[in-house]
C-alpha cells in the first residue's frame, strides 16, 4: 500500500490542458487587473516598484499606471485614476487574491462604483491581463535597448497607446476602434462553440482525490506532484470543460473550482503516510502526517 501511495504522489501532473473560456458580453463588462513587478528598475523611475495593469477583456483596451508600492492607498489611487481619466467603469473586475486588492480601501472603491470584484483559484488566473503584461514588458525592454536607459516613466504612455492602436488577433481590429456600435460583430468573431478535449475519465461525487501541486493553493500540504492531503468531490459542474467543487475530510468546502486534470483519484483514501511518532500512550500513538501540518492520535494496531 505504501508503494502505491508514493506512486500516487509522484505521478506526473499536467500543466497544459483545456480550460474554461472567459465569458465576454461586451465592452466594460469584465476588466482584469494585475501588478507588474518592476522593482529592479525603481531607482531609474522615481522609486516606482510596480505597474498597475488593467485590460478590458472584450476590446483588449489596456491601461498601465506606475505605483510606488503595493499598499492599499497606492493601488487604490492608481485604479481610481484610470476610472477618472478614462471615464469608464466596468461591471466586473477580476484579480488575483493579493492584499493589494483585498483591503478596505480598494473594496470601498469597488462598492462606490458598484463593481463586482472577484478572483479565481485556478493555477491559470487572469490570463488576459497576464498576456498583456508579457506584451507590455516586451515593449518596455525593447525601448530599454533602443534608448540605452532603464527609464520607462516618460515612455510608458506612448507604449500603451501603441498597444491600443495595434490590431489584436483575437478581435481582428485595434482595441481603440472597439465601440458599442461594432460590439455585436466582434462577438461573432470571438464566440464559438467549444468541444471538450479532456481525455480523463469524469469523476463522481464522493470520489477521493489528490490536488495537483501546480494549483499551489495549499502549498504547505504538498510533497512531490500531488497533495498528501486527500479531498472529496462535493459537486460536479457541467461547464465546458467539466469542473469540480471539493471538500476536505472534515466536510469543509474548498473554495474555487477544479479541472479534471488538476485532480488525481485515490485508491486508499483512509491510509496516510506518517512522518514521525510524537508520543505514545497506552494503545494509542500521536503521529505527525507526512507533508501535512496536522497531527492526531491513532491506535497502535492501525500503524502499518
Amino acid at each position: 500500500i505504501k508503494k502505491k501511495i508514493v506512486d500516487e504522489l509522484m505521478a506526473p501532473a499536467r500543466i497544459r490542458f483545456k480550460r474554461r473560456k472567459t465569458v465576454l458580453k461586451g465592452i466594460d463588462d469584465l476588466w482584469q487587473i494585475d501588478l507588474l513587478h518592476v522593482k529592479q528598475y525603481a531607482k531609474y523611475n522615481k522609486n516606482n516598484t510596480f505597474i498597475l495593469t488593467v485590460i478590458d477583456c472584450f476590446s483588449k483596451y489596456a491601461w498601465a499606471v506606475p505605483v510606488k508600492t503595493k499598499n492599499a492607498n497606492d493601488v487604490t489611487n492608481a485604479m481610481n485614476k484610470i476610472f477618472q481619466q478614462s471615464g469608464r467603469v466596468p461591471k466586473n473586475i477580476q484579480s488575483d487574491r493579493g492584499l493589494e486588492f483585498y483591503n478596505s480601501k480598494f473594496q470601498q472603491l469597488m462598492k462606490k462604483h458598484n463593481i463586482n470584484h472577484y478572483s479565481t483559484y485556478s493555477s491559470i488566473k487572469a490570463s488576459i491581463v497576464e498576456r498583456f503584461n508579457r506584451s507590455l514588458i516586451g515593449r518596455i525592454y525593447k525601448q530599454f535597448h533602443y534608448n540605452g536607459s532603464y527609464k520607462y516613466l516618460n515612455i510608458l504612455p506612448s507604449i500603451v497607446d501603441e498597444y491600443n492602436n495595434t490590431i489584436h488577433s483575437a478581435i481582428k481590429m485595434k482595441p481603440v476602434e472597439v465601440n458599442k456600435g461594432n460590439e455585436k460583430s466582434i462577438l461573432k468573431n470571438i464566440l464559438f462553440k467549444q468541444k471538450s478535449s479532456s481525455s480523463k475519465k469524469p469523476l463522481n461525487v464522493g470520489t477521493a482525490v489528490r490536488i495537483s501541486k501546480i494549483k499551489n493553493v495549499f502549498a504547505k500540504g504538498y510533497t512531490a506532484n500531488w497533495s498528501t492531503e486527500i479531498f472529496y468531490i462535493y459537486t460536479v459542474h457541467y461547464t465546458e470543460p467539466t469542473t469540480y467543487t471539493l471538500q476536505d475530510a472534515n466536510n469543509q468546502i474548498i473554495q474555487g473550482k477544479w479541472y479534471r486534470e488538476e485532480l488525481s483519484p485515490v485508491k486508499h483514501d483512509k491510509v496516510y503516510l506518517i512522518e514521525k511518532i510524537l508520543q505514545r500512550k497506552h494503545d494509542k500513538v500521536l503521529v505527525k502526517y507526512l507533508g501535512m501540518n496536522s497531527k492526531g492520535w491513532i491506535k497502535k494496531q492501525d500503524l502499518v
